[in-house]
């Protein structure tokens, strides 16, 4: 199975995070065929066959314009329209690039990779398809929000890839980034088996080359400054100075002493410790990956667990507890699990969406008979409301 540590080889992570992560591309050669186990030309001419998808998740683009869905659509069973073969060929001839989107969601393996893009990168992300086959391209000189990934799957490509001119761009940002004037800083072929890392805000354009040209893009949404910010804003609202009107009708000493006891709300809320724990919680939140194991999974689900069987977090991709008195407490599926001693609160800090844990693995982090029956009729509970999943070994 490809993993991020495959993916960015011969560099290590700690050589990746120091000299090019959110700082600079790097294009890579790697071996033709390595990435070909992700999704080849047969898995996807399955997934169109076999799959209702429409725009804008899967789409026709040329030259920077989205092609009209009823040049490659047509009217299908129920309302929702179904791709039409000999309409697609007519378009896919014509030199548009085929896109479909989220495809971690419809290609196994492509859905592993980004659990171990997620694991490595500790942030959230997606993973879109690109083909083409003649030589225009299929979106115009262009700037991503995302840390992008390109894995070359199958063919090649010629990429251009400018600098910044905007440093961390949003989305949403209150000033557009200029389209950049002077040359690429690089102007390259990627070939079967190439990577290709761009930072967020670096322009880039791509083209086919006359031949059929598959690649995967992994495109990965880390925490920004602005992310934290809204976060303690949200804790913020805790404070009544914070909830309370302005004191604009007041005199300048009442506005003073106002403002300073916002300054010493905001300087106790930004403590040193502060991105630790926005990071446990932003992660804890990302969107798990469903595991579906019919048909034992209703019987397992409300089985008994011994030491062999597994446990999955199905809510979360981590559990987020924090302290409450002595005890702590975690949100699951928008219900609060309180009154847990800090002993099975670390036990089940195990748990993620990724990995299964034994019940034998949990139980040998607590100590006592007592202890161990606490966390069954935990793991019950959390069980029959849908936050784990218990698998058979």
């Amino acid at each position: 199975m490809l993993e991020f540590d495959h993916i960015i080889a011969p560099l290590t992570r700690d050589q990746f995070f120091a000299d090019y992560w959110n700082k600079s591309f790097i294009a890579a050669k790697g071996k033709a065929g390595r990435f070909a186990n992700l999704l080849g030309w047969e898995e996807l001419n399955a997934i169109l066959e076999q799959h209702r998808l429409s725009p804008p998740r899967f789409r026709l683009t040329q030259e920077g314009r989205t092609i009209e869905p009823f040049r490659y659509m047509s009217p299908g069973a129920g309302g929702i329209s179904q791709l039409n073969s000999g309409k697609l060929a007519a378009c896919l001839s014509g030199g548009a690039t085929l896109v479909l989107d989220c495809v971690e969601e419809l290609a196994p393996r492509v859905r592993q990779l980004a659990a171990s893009f997620r694991d490595a990168l500790r942030a959230g992300n997606y993973v879109n398809l690109y083909a083409g086959w003649h030589s225009q391209n299929g979106l115009d000189l262009h700037w991503d929000s995302q840390e992008i990934m390109v894995l070359q799957v199958a063919g090649r490509k010629r990429w251009q890839i400018y600098q910044p001119t905007r440093r961390n761009p949003l989305p949403d940002d209150i000033e557009a980034p200029p389209k950049p004037t002077g040359l690429p800083v690089w102007d390259g072929v990627l070939e079967d088996g190439d990577m290709l890392y761009i930072p967020r805000g670096w322009w880039h354009v791509a083209f086919p080359l006359g031949e059929p040209s598959l690649h995967l893009t992994v495109a990965t949404v880390p925490p920004h400054g602005m992310d934290l910010l809204q976060w303690l804003l949200g804790r913020l609202r805790r404070q009544e100075a914070v909830r309370g009107d302005l004191p604009q009708l007041g005199d300048a000493k009442g506005q003073a002493a106002y403002l300073q006891a916002l300054r010493l709300l905001l300087a106790e809320a930004l403590a040193d410790d502060v991105i630790a724990e926005f990071r446990h919680e932003w992660e804890g939140d990302l969107r798990p990956f469903p595991h579906i194991r019919l048909p034992d999974m209703p019987y397992v689900q409300i089985e008994t667990p011994d030491d062999t069987h597994r446990i999955r977090l199905a809510a979360a991709h981590h559990l987020h507890f924090v302290h409450n008195g002595g005890s702590m407490e975690f949100k699951a599926h928008d219900v609060l699990w309180s009154g847990l001693p800090p002993d099975l609160a670390a036990t089940l800090e195990m748990l993620s969406d990724t990995h299964a844990v034994t019940f034998g693995e949990l139980c040998s982090r607590l100590n006592g008979d007592a202890a161990i029956a606490h966390l069954r009729q935990t793991l019950a509970a959390l069980a029959r409301a849908g936050v784990v999943l218990i698998e058979k070994p």
